[in-house]
């Protein structure tokens, strides 16, 4: 029964973790042309929502949200997809939409992540830690991240004095995402070899049918 539990819970994991990945896809991105434009004008607004999962630590992936007021009176909203158990920054894209728009967004991703409101400074401090991370494993940030991370503006990381833990169970752990391809699943087993060892990082890939 107790090892019956125990695969639910992995199951509802592993659940969760994937529908954290494709949560919150509907980008509707601006060009690359314009970005940094577009990230500077968001960085002198004031901050409107910023948030990360309740569970980020439990399940290891997450969405985590900084909302500012443009002068348009829509919102400027970086999504940082965080992986704390081994990739850091997985994916990040910014869009401007309305505060209806974004609470929607956040209601649609509710079955799999809670959101708390945190301070700016938490937020940066826990996607730069996680970025430098991934990066002493030989795995970089997602395209993009600097220039959307700038988001914060003048907000300093080093206000805040937490601590976070990265891996799980004291070792980097890989699980692939719906939208890894085969060959980034081997550039990624690939850094971790070389940069952890054998048995120093732990992994669950699923193969998609057909693959």
């Amino acid at each position: 029964m107790a090892d019956a539990a125990q695969r639910q819970r992995k199951l509802a994991a592993k659940a969760a973790r994937r529908k954290a990945v494709v949560a919150g896809k509907k980008k509707l991105e601006v060009s690359s042309a314009s970005l940094v434009g577009r990230i500077r004008v968001a960085s002198k607004g004031p901050f409107v929502r910023c948030l990360m999962p309740s569970t980020l630590f439990d399940i290891g992936i997450g969405h985590v949200v900084v909302a500012r007021l443009l002068p348009s009176g829509l919102l400027g909203c970086a999504y940082f997809l965080v992986d704390v158990f081994c990739l850091g920054i997985k994916d990040v894209f910014y869009v401007e939409i309305g505060e209806n728009e974004l609470r929607s967004r956040l209601a649609e991703q509710f079955d799999v992540q809670s959101f708390i409101e945190v301070e700016p400074a938490r937020a940066r401090k826990l996607i730069r830690d996680a970025a430098a991370y991934a990066a002493g494993l030989g795995l970089p940030a997602a395209k993009d991240t600097p220039a959307i991370e700038a988001i914060f503006g003048d907000v300093d990381a080093g206000a805040c004095s937490d601590a976070f833990t990265f891996g799980k169970d004291g070792k980097p752990f890989f699980m692939n995402g719906p939208n890894d391809t085969p060959a980034r699943i081997r550039a990624i087993t690939q850094a971790l070899e070389e940069s952890c060892g054998t048995g120093g990082w732990d992994y669950l890939v699923e193969v998609a049918p057909g693959l």
